[in-house]
């Protein structure tokens, strides 16, 4: 990322999330809130999540996207959306909402993904990293990564009344 986009990202968050070793940024993620006149579900949108690469591997991606559901999750959010061109984001998102369906914190979900030509304008990452399910690869081998082609993803989630807040308060 150049420093215009992390700029980008790091302003106008509602919940903005830094990882640190010692005193060292190595990652962060945020996200903002939405509600759309025309749409009676709150949206979180996921904006960008980033691990230097020196710390990659170590689930600390998982640890960002856990914390934004938790929080949705006690914020009421009917919709996870995100952009992205990854497809270990939408595999982490969706492994993470398996998790919460069999922990009954919702009763399901459904991902719509839309596909959205040079969206970024560039290729965001330098090696294209795949995922464990090859059906979600093959979607993103659809993609023109040089073009900056990248997916809208939309998380439909399935509440139930009874919803535990399983927030985490505190740092990662």
């Amino acid at each position: 990322m150049t420093e215009t986009e992390v700029m980008d990202h790091v302003n106008d968050n509602d919940l903005f999330l830094v990882l640190y070793k010692g005193r060292k940024a190595i990652g962060f993620a945020g996200s903002k809130y939405l509600h759309l006149e025309d749409d009676e579900k709150k949206n979180a949108y996921f904006s960008a999540a980033v691990v230097s690469s020196d710390f990659q591997g170590r689930r600390l991606y998982n640890e960002l996207v856990k914390a934004r559901l938790d929080e949705a999750f006690a914020l009421g959010f009917d919709k996870i959306t995100t952009r992205t061109q990854n497809p270990l984001v939408e595999f982490t998102i969706r492994e993470e909402l398996k998790m919460r369906t069999n922990q009954n914190f919702i009763s399901g979900y459904s991902v719509d993904r839309k596909l959205i030509p040079a969206v970024f304008g560039r290729r965001l990452t330098e090696k294209f990293q795949p995922c464990k399910y090859d059906s979600i690869n093959e979607e993103y081998n659809k993609l023109d990564l040089n073009r900056g082609d990248g997916y809208y993803l939309t998380f439909n989630l399935k509440r139930q009344d009874n919803i535990k807040d399983n927030r985490v308060v505190g740092c990662i």
